[in-house]
């Protein structure tokens, strides 16, 4: 039983290209140029296990003037240099004083982070400009430690235990995990992990006490730009003194939308079962925590309809996570469902 968490590669999920730009500051500029105003914006990083092609951005001035084809190349650190491609086209009629132009080039899983060079060159009819950037690339992205709280996971008949996650990953976009038994078909779905201020990854979920006793395994997903690394560490859940109650087992779904505008409104749905069938009339709990806080408050009450779904809208005004809690009865199980993270832009 494996008690130390391992990284494992897997097979991107996602398109290759990779448009998305972040904003450098101009301090990452070695020259801007005359020919650009301010700096070049990429998101540029290592990836896991394939070539990929990310790109640049830059503000071009007067492209009118321009008389030919952009060209350029970016150099790696202790690297040859490569081509890049923009996508500018010249056009006398243009009468546009700026205008936005993309580059791309390819960035292989072997190439160094770090600063790269860029240079773009631009044909005017009083010569050719060459203009000089540099282009942070971060490194690959990796999971380097992770494990449950409680190990052993010791079950409490007519309780239920609270088990938490913390991973430390470098340069993932999102995070998530799962908890997996290795000796039946039970799992937990923790669905995002919060970032906290110290730089981990937490999550947590409640083990009823009619939990599977035995190996279990944690599976941590570190998510960016299509590519995925998984990592996997084993704990253990030992079975409740006297036997679990007899209580029928409860499961709740959710779904919401990654990303919002700032007052736009925010629909969380879902489904409740109670063991493999649906849940009709189940009052349920909303809760929404801030990201960077530790605690999660009710926003509202909704109740499941003659099939178990449950739906209900809110207007946040910061990033964070929902998650939807199906309280106990004297004959069902309380039941989280996973975190569902909210991007508000």
């Amino acid at each position: 039983m494996k008690k130390r968490l391992r990284s494992l590669l897997a097979t991107a999920t996602g398109a290759a290209l990779l448009l998305g730009c972040v904003n450098l500051s101009a301090a990452h500029a070695a020259s801007a140029g005359s020919d650009f105003n301010g700096a070049a914006t990429s998101d540029a990083f290592i990836p896991v296990d394939r070539d990929i092609d990310v790109s640049v951005t830059l503000r071009l001035k007067d492209p009118a003037a321009v008389t030919a084809t952009i060209t350029g190349s970016i150099t790696p650190p202790g690297r040859a240099g490569r081509d890049v491609s923009f996508d500018f086209r010249p056009s006398s009629a243009s009468k546009d004083t700026e205008t936005v132009i993309t580059g791309s080039f390819s960035i292989g899983k072997d190439d160094p982070a770090g600063d790269w060079r860029l240079n773009v060159r631009v044909p005017r009819v009083g010569g050719t400009g060459s203009n000089d950037f540099v282009l942070p690339v971060s490194g690959k992205q990796g999971i380097t430690s992770g494990g449950v709280t409680p190990n052993p996971v010791h079950l409490l008949k007519g309780k239920d235990v609270k088990v938490s996650v913390k991973a430390s990953v470098s340069d993932a976009d999102s995070v998530s995990a799962k908890l997996v038994s290795e000796e039946s078909n039970e799992s937990f779905d923790l669905g995002d992990l919060d970032r906290g201020s110290d730089g981990y990854y937490r999550g947590s979920t409640f083990f009823s006490d009619d939990t599977p006793p035995g190996d279990w395994t944690l599976e941590v997903y570190a998510n960016r730009g299509g590519q995925t690394v998984k990592g996997v560490s084993s704990f253990t859940v030992v079975a409740p003194v006297g036997g679990a109650s007899k209580k029928a087992k409860v499961r709740v779904t959710i779904k919401a939308p990654a990303k919002v505008r700032k007052g736009a409104s925010v629909k969380v749905s879902g489904k409740v079962y109670r063991g493999s069938k649906a849940y009709p009339k189940k009052k349920v709990e909303v809760y929404f925590k801030v990201k960077g806080t530790s605690t999660y408050k009710l926003l509202r009450f909704a109740k499941t309809d003659s099939t178990g779904k449950y739906a209900k809208s809110f207007t946040i005004k910061k990033d964070g996570y929902f998650r939807v809690k199906a309280p106990g009865t004297s004959k069902t199980r309380s039941a989280l469902s996973p975190q569902e993270f909210v991007d508000v832009r």
